[in-house]
């Protein structure tokens, strides 16, 4: 039986001092048809913005499970863009998607793990209004 690989995944929530700017960054653990907030040992880190809070996770996956890390980032006209990658359970990077001005694109990876995917939009209710599943 191998050693389980520990994934570090970061949950982040900062603004600007003006509130012009604004990131989050979210991790969800995904098994089956459940997709919950990870749990593990929990390390202060800096923030992008100056007002908030970060935190990196690291968190050991069981196996048929996937790790997502979401990351967004609020420009000053209130456009959202980022970025949301899906990790196995070994934390290889096995799916990113690009979301810009209301659409996703995959940016690297195969896009078998659409069900994962689809499973974290419906999840988190983030409006699109195009997913491009076509490899750049």
């Amino acid at each position: 039986m191998r050693a389980k690989r520990e994934i570090e995944l970061f949950y982040e929530r900062s603004r600007s001092r003006r509130n012009l700017h604004a990131k989050r960054r979210f991790a969800y653990v995904i098994c089956g048809d459940s997709i919950s907030e990870p749990t593990g040992l929990r390390t202060k880190v800096k923030t992008l913005y100056s007002i908030g809070e970060a935190y990196s996770i690291k968190i050991a996956l069981p196996e048929n499970c996937y790790a997502a890390q979401v990351d967004l980032v609020m420009n000053p006209r209130k456009r959202v863009k980022g970025y949301i990658s899906i990790y196995d359970y070994e934390g290889k990077l096995v799916l990113r998607m690009k979301y810009s001005k209301l659409k996703f694109r995959v940016s690297y990876g195969d896009s078998r793990y659409k069900d994962i995917f689809s499973k974290l939009i419906n999840f988190l209710k983030i409006p699109y209004k195009n997913i491009n599943w076509r490899k750049p």
